[in-house]
């Protein structure tokens, strides 16, 4: 299929302005956020101007690994995947809704990231605008992010409440009218895309062993649960958990293995570990190791 251009001139020369710093991009499943952000992202660099990117796509993220809103300062004009960000925050889901107080967390604590960055900030958003959660949710993170422009992709005029929003602000926003016959990816194809981020993400593994009386323990998504012990009681190999810093800062994803007495095996991207494990989040977000580690251990 021709691909088709959203990239006008026009919004070349908006986003060139000068005061234009904080640029987010909403739109639903399939309208070309991404491809578009990434566009921007060449042309800003060609024109050697410097820029990060904020993912807040945690079902599709390409930069960081599943689950996780992430920061990257982008260095070249080639990337297709970046799975060690500068910074991310784990949310244990890969919707919104799965956690919407840990997602908002994430959200404010790019925020403060955002805020000490110099050059142009492009924040990607979820494809999730189909009820008045959604909407909301969309509504509040250009409140906390108090973005200079907000692209907003649409096909028919499902974005009306947040134009009516923009409408009496002083935020710039600009209106993208996708056609019909723009490219749609079935749930199959982004439920493969997600496992394939996994899979890169831990290319090369090893396993850590962590003491569980002597890290912070968190736990996300596990309902009608009261203690952690009784979280530690389940069977959680395959769990995907967040190692983290005495900071509460995330530092390295995981997948839990196994539960040895008062320790836990993690499998973790075999990188240098340069800080002290402090802190482990435990999600209710699952992945089939066999799948995952199929081609680094086997699947063992």
């Amino acid at each position: 299929m021709e691909k088709i251009e959203v990239f006008s001139e026009e919004l070349k020369e908006i986003i060139s302005r000068k005061n234009i710093k904080k640029i987010i991009f909403i739109g639903g499943s399939d309208t070309g956020k991404t491809t578009l952000l990434k566009d921007i992202c060449r042309f800003l660099l060609t024109a050697k101007i410097s820029t990060g990117i904020v993912d807040c796509d945690v079902g599709q993220s390409f930069v960081g690994p599943p689950s996780t809103i992430s920061f990257v300062k982008i260095k070249n004009r080639v990337f297709e995947f970046f799975p060690f960000p500068d910074k991310f925050y784990f949310t244990g889901g890969i919707t919104p809704g799965a956690n919407i107080i840990g997602f908002l967390t994430g959200i404010e604590k790019m925020k403060g990231i955002v805020e000490k960055e110099t050059g142009k900030i492009l924040i990607d958003t979820t494809g999730y605008i189909k009820d008045k959660l959604a909407i909301s949710l969309k509504i509040h993170k250009i409140e906390i992010f108090s973005p200079h422009l907000v692209i907003l992709l649409e096909k028919r005029d499902e974005l009306q409440d947040i134009k009516r929003f923009l409408k009496y602000t002083s935020g710039k926003f600009f209106v993208i009218k996708i056609p019909d016959g723009f490219p749609v990816k079935t749930m199959e194809e982004r439920s493969r895309n997600r496992m394939e981020r996994f899979k890169r993400y831990f290319s090369k593994i090893k396993c850590v062993e962590i003491d569980l009386r002597e890290v912070s323990l968190k736990v996300i998504g596990f309902r009608n649960i009261q203690s952690y012990e009784e979280i530690l009681s389940l069977n959680l190999k395959g769990a995907v958990v967040s190692l983290r810093d005495n900071c509460l800062e995330d530092r390295i994803i995981g997948v839990f293995y196994q539960k040895k007495g008062e320790k836990a095996e993690v499998i973790i991207p075999d990188k240098k570990i340069e800080f002290e494990i402090s802190g482990l989040v435990i999600s209710n977000l699952f992945v089939d190791l066999n799948e995952v580690f199929i081609n680094t251990h086997g699947g063992e």
